[in-house]
């Protein structure tokens, strides 16, 4: 039988890219304009972008049969970690991605900007002979790493050990949008 899985919660739009020095000092003093900035270095030219869910509540999983039922639905609370199950734990699936130029070589200055957005769903599809049940449930997480600290994301969701393949996006309602310029000498800008 196929079963829809939609994976809800808070997406974070994370796009970084690496300016120089020159174009660093521009960006934070000549220009210092968020949609300037974007337009100018990260309108599908960025090194880094994700959209992915933060890795906390409110994420919620619902399963729906062909007709569209609800059969399951989990909480944050309810969903495990793949390093938590014996059979998966020796697996890589993690991800950390440093965009921080005082430890990435591939940055020598980093314009950094993010975008929430709440109630964003991501869609999957899965066949199984069997009603899916909370057990067969897996995360794996992806980490940002910045200047400011991490985030801590979904990386990606696995069924029965095997990692879903995302169908759909629907984002949600934006809520905050946010840039900073990250410098190699530990310096930062908040560009407004």
């Amino acid at each position: 039988m196929k079963y829809t899985v939609v994976l809800t919660g808070y997406e974070l739009n994370i796009q970084a890219k690496s300016l120089t020095n020159d174009e660093a000092e521009v960006a934070e003093w000549d220009i210092a304009d968020m949609w300037e900035l974007e337009e100018m270095h990260l309108a599908g030219e960025g090194d880094y972008e994700t959209c992915a869910l933060r890795y906390d509540n409110p994420l919620t999983i619902t399963v729906q049969d062909e007709a569209g039922n609800e059969v399951l639905k989990l909480n944050y609370s309810d969903l495990r970690h793949y390093s938590e199950v014996d059979q998966f734990s020796d697996h890589n699936w993690d991800k950390t991605i440093c965009i921080n130029p005082q430890y990435a070589d591939s940055y020598e200055n980093c314009i950094l900007l993010e975008k929430g957005y709440k109630g964003s769903a991501f869609y999957y599809s899965l066949e199984s002979e069997n009603a899916p049940k909370k057990e067969d449930f897996l995360l794996a997480s992806l980490c940002i790493e910045t200047a400011d600290g991490d985030y801590d994301l979904v990386g990606e969701i696995l069924f029965n050990g095997e990692i879903l393949e995302e169908d759909e996006l629907q984002s949600g309602t934006q809520q905050m949008s946010s840039m900073f310029i990250y410098k190699a000498d530990g310096d930062q800008t908040e560009i407004s």
